[in-house]
């Protein structure tokens, strides 16, 4: 009964994140959730690293960067299904050559994940990735930044609330 109550919250939070005039593109915000299943709790997910001025910092957040859209496109919750096409083949950043093909390749699978209906209610028409490809440590800045901010502001549109996730205990 439990299970059949909380399907029917699922599917009716998707009806009305897909509905006419109140379209979002996610059912739900990707969170990280909680280990006790007694105390359901999830955090949002978020790049939090300082942005981009040197080498160092492009470092971190373009790694920061990587491990959270890694985990919004495994997302089958805030999604209509989880994106398996739009995934990374670049390793984690470790110098300035890297970090400049990890963040092209981001910007690229992003913009092309954003703007699906495959995975998303309505596509995401407002957090774009414009910046240029990075060739330098100064486009690789901009670049990071932006990608911080719009793909932030992409995980969170969604519905208010939460859906549920059937786990096992």
């Amino acid at each position: 009964m439990v299970f059949a109550m909380a399907d029917m919250i699922n599917k009716l939070r998707r009806a009305v994140a897909a509905g006419t005039g109140s379209a979002v593109a996610h059912n739900a915000v990707t969170a990280v959730q909680g280990s006790d299943p007694y105390n359901p709790s999830a955090t949002n997910i978020a790049a939090a690293s300082a942005n981009a001025s040197d080498l160092a910092t492009s470092i971190t957040l373009g790694n920061e960067i990587r491990g959270l859209w890694l985990l919004h496109l495994a997302d089958a919750v805030a999604h209509k299904a989880a994106d398996g096409t739009n995934t990374l083949a670049a390793p984690v950043a470790t110098d300035l050559a890297t970090g400049i093909t990890l963040a092209n390749e981001i910007k690229a699978d992003y913009n092309l994940h954003r703007a699906s209906t495959t995975f998303h209610n309505v596509a995401d028409g407002t957090n774009v990735i414009a910046a240029a490809d990075a060739t330098d440590q100064s486009s690789l800045n901009t670049l990071l930044n932006e990608l911080k901010t719009d793909m932030n502001a992409h995980y969170v549109l969604a519905l208010s609330g939460t859906m549920i996730n059937f786990v096992s205990p």
